[in-house]
């Protein structure tokens, strides 16, 4: 009945699809490139006051940051269900015979809820992941997730590179404020610590899908040595991929793409971080993603 309904040209057997949010942080250049043609990214809302955006508005980039910094509320919003559907459907309409979504961290947000349940009636299976993470480290699966379904691998192949490369990221993030992410609903084991962390610029990590504090120096300098380190020691130990995010310090992220140069095996890109996590990080965050050059593939739960 599946693929009557939405008029469907027969599968090809060696294509897989990629669907992710944009809270992955793929550049609009990366998304563009050839290799790149199966993947899709579903815009997540971020609300500033009363309007409304989705990412890549133009507005969204000039009213975000200034409403971070007056201290207008700032709101983010999983994308519906309806949402997914509707990609599900063209991709399987372009002759995908299945798909696998990956999202940003279900203890961060609803986004995979919502995947999960455009899953239960898309035209073609549907295998969904919690990347159980955010930024490019949910992208950098992504992309390794793609490279294995352009070769033609099985499915099985495809998600147990996503799920090696999800699960081998570290994510560090230094934030000047705990302010947005309290407003936000995202501190969750940090509540307990916010009247001690006043005075310091936190490193958090993403781990479990969920921020939790790595240390507490008291200046930005500091914070900065604190995730140099922690990548270096990780470093000595196997090949990284070090990629820098920032949100309106961009001669930190500079510092930092420079300092942490000597640590990675690849290239290190200094990448906006998407709206939807600028807005509960704050004006000045930085973080640093480091992902094994060459992850070992876990298989689906």
């Amino acid at each position: 009945m599946g693929r009557a309904r939405y008029g469907l040209r027969p599968p090809r057997r060696d294509r897989t699809a990629i669907v992710t949010d944009s809270s992955a942080a793929l550049p609009g250049a990366v998304l563009a490139h050839p290799f790149a043609a199966g993947i899709r990214q579903v815009p997540l809302a971020v609300m500033v006051g009363d309007q409304i955006h989705t990412e890549g508005d133009d507005d969204l980039a000039l009213d975000l940051p200034l409403a971070l910094a007056a201290g207008t509320p700032v709101r983010t919003s999983r994308p519906s269900p309806g949402a997914f559907r509707a990609v599900y459907a063209e991709l399987a309409r372009a002759g995908y015979a299945r798909i696998v979504s990956v999202h940003l961290s279900g203890e961060l947000s609803g986004t995979v809820e919502a995947a999960r349940l455009a899953a239960a009636d898309a035209p073609c299976p549907v295998t969904v992941v919690d990347s159980r993470t955010a930024g490019l480290a949910l992208g950098t699966g992504v992309l390794d997730a793609a490279i294995e379904a352009g070769f033609g691998r099985p499915l099985e192949e495809v998600v147990a590179r996503a799920r090696g490369t999800l699960t081998g990221a570290t994510v560090l993030v230094s934030v000047p404020s705990l302010e947005p992410l309290r407003r936000g609903g995202r501190v969750g084991a940090l509540s307990s610590l916010i009247g001690t962390l006043l005075q310091v610029r936190p490193v958090l990590t993403l781990e479990g899908g969920a921020l939790h504090l790595v240390d507490r120096p008291r200046t930005t300098a500091r914070a900065i040595d604190r995730m140099v380190e922690l990548v270096a020691d990780r470093a000595a130990h196997e090949p990284l991929r070090v990629a820098v995010h920032t949100y309106g310090d961009d001669a930190g992220a500079q510092a930092l793409v420079d300092r942490l140069q000597r640590h990675s095996a690849t290239p290190v890109p200094a990448v906006p971080l998407p709206a939807v996590l600028a807005a509960h990080v704050g004006l000045g965050a930085l973080a640093v993603v480091a992902v094994p050059l060459d992850p070992e593939p876990l298989p689906k739960d």
